[in-house]
Formats: structure tokens, C-alpha cells, sequence
């Protein structure tokens, strides 16, 4: 794919958990199940998990060009 080392038989598998986040993502745009702040101790929101789903949506875009 984009970087030439990660097979593209992978990019299906990718989209489905892609799609998985997505659901857990409210009006707001918040990411929700994630560990969440402060303690990480239970499910909830953290700026963790917003990263993470900034950082999937570009590596997406990087592919998808």
C-alpha cells in the first residue's frame, strides 16, 4: 500500500475495523469505549482515542489516494 510494505489484503480487514470505530464515534465527534481518562481504569473518552482516530483517518487517506 502507500509505504509498499503492508500487503493490500489487508486493506478489507482494515475497513471493517474502520467501520467498528466509526460506530463508537457520538454527534460531537467524540470516540467513545475507549480507556477512559483519568485513570484508564473503565471505558469512557481520552484524547488517546481521539489520536488514534485522527491517525486511522489519515493513514486511510494516505492509502485511499
Amino acid at each position: 500500500m502507500a509505504g509498499g510494505w503492508l500487503d493490500r489484503a489487508y486493506l478489507a480487514p482494515a475497513e471493517r475495523m474502520r467501520q467498528a470505530a466509526h460506530s463508537k464515534v457520538d454527534p460531537y465527534g467524540m470516540v467513545h469505549g475507549v480507556c477512559g481518562s483519568p485513570m484508564f481504569d473503565r471505558s469512557g473518552t481520552a484524547c488517546e482515542g481521539q489520536a488514534f482516530f485522527l491517525l486511522m483517518e489519515a493513514a486511510r487517506r494516505d492509502v485511499m489516494r
